[in-house]
């Protein structure tokens, strides 16, 4: 079977980061990027993946040569779009000569009638999109549902979001062995591209606000997002954001009724079998180092969908249940897009591979304390 042909457009924060990712640990790439777009010219979208702020240099070499991205010495054809035309006004006709297999829209604006016309056009044969969108064929969460994709009738994909990928995993393992009656799901996020530096106009007027300034209280699709990975869940689940002034790694809080009476040491057993097994590289049970607490910062660049902080893991009066848990809103995501790439390609990854913990030395814990993979 041959590797994948895809193309992306829109190369913003995830955009960027799902060709770090897919050129992080394999010459050449994972899979065969072979045509990029944006709206910026190729110079700053060349600076802006040599020069991260959030995560320095990246593990390959960076450079353009005329139309191309050379990355790692791969050649990348760049193609410059009109930003005031979308895809379904012919804005990616240059992408037809690729042959594309998937067309990943990380756009963050598309609309399913956007995504439609790039099969309609003969794009791609398939498009993944970095944001949920209503009309679409399948909302992946990969490690919950990614063995429903069916080539014959799911062309229109979403990889979900950023904390759906977080919260659906551990949604699966309680709501699958122990029952979810009622969730609250609370998100601090980091700061997004949308919001301002300084207080200025935004169609959500709180998102306006000097984002480094305040905790902004906003909404989010995380409940929604769940649900549309796990449709048992339907009007089980709400949920708040709250936007605050850190630059990466989210955190979602939660508090859930479950449906049966069960123990801390039952749950503790079940997240950590799973970390084990199934969701091994999905999730990551974490205890702390030397007997403290890690901070978000100590999470950047883990590539860990959800991390459970097991020390915030507590059972009330046999159903009410509080954890809480990290994750790299950034990294971690565009891996598990690429997870979807290899889906799709009918490659699932092996989910221990490359994901084993290596054991530090600890002193005063009942858990050994663990190095996250980076």
């Amino acid at each position: 079977m041959r590797n994948l042909r895809v193309g992306i457009a829109g190369l913003g924060r995830i955009g960027r980061g799902i060709l770090r990712a897919n050129h992080a640990k394999y010459a050449g790439g994972r899979f065969d990027i072979c045509v990029v777009c944006d709206v910026m010219p190729i110079d700053q979208v060349a600076y802006l993946l040599a020069h991260d702020s959030t995560y320095g240099k990246p593990s390959f070499s960076v450079d353009y040569i005329e139309n191309d991205l050379v990355l790692g010495g791969k050649r990348v054809r760049y193609a410059r779009v009109d930003r005031r035309r979308r895809p379904s006004e012919d804005n990616f006709s240059v992408l037809r000569e690729f042959d594309l297999d998937v067309f990943i829209d990380a756009t963050g604006t598309a609309s399913i009638d956007d995504l439609r016309a790039v099969i309609e056009k003969k794009v791609a044969r398939r498009v993944l999109c970095t944001a949920n969108i209503a009309g679409c064929d399948l909302s992946v969460v990969y490690g919950v549902n990614d063995h429903q994709y069916d080539p014959r009738k799911h062309f229109i994909m979403t990889s979900n979001t950023c904390t759906g990928n977080a919260m659906a995993p551990v949604a699966y393992v309680l709501d699958k062995h122990i029952g979810i009656d009622y969730a609250r799901i609370i998100t601090l996020h980091p700061a997004l591209s949308d919001q301002r530096a300084l207080d200025g106009y935004h169609a959500i007027p709180q998102l306006g606000r000097a984002c480094a300034a305040s905790i902004i209280p906003t909404s989010t699709q995380v409940a929604n997002s769940t649900v549309m990975a796990l449709p048992a869940l339907a009007g089980k689940l709400d949920s708040i954001s709250y936007r605050v002034p850190t630059e990466i790694v989210s955190t979602i809080d939660i508090t859930a009724t479950l449906s049966r009476d069960t123990t801390l040491e039952e749950c503790v057993e079940l997240f950590e079998e799973y970390a084990r097994n199934e969701l091994a590289g999905i999730i990551h049970c974490d205890f702390g180092a030397w007997g403290y607490e890690r901070t978000s910062i100590d999470y950047l660049g883990t590539q860990y969908s959800s991390i459970l902080l097991m020390k915030h893991l507590t059972i009330m009066n046999g159903r009410q249940l509080g954890l809480s848990l990290m994750h790299d809103n950034e990294v971690a995501y565009c891996h598990r897009v690429l997870d979807v790439l290899g889906v799709l390609n009918g490659k699932r990854s092996h989910r221990k591979a490359g994901h084993k913990a290596e054991v530090l030395h600890a002193r005063n814990m009942q858990k050994p304390a663990m190095a996250l993979h980076l």
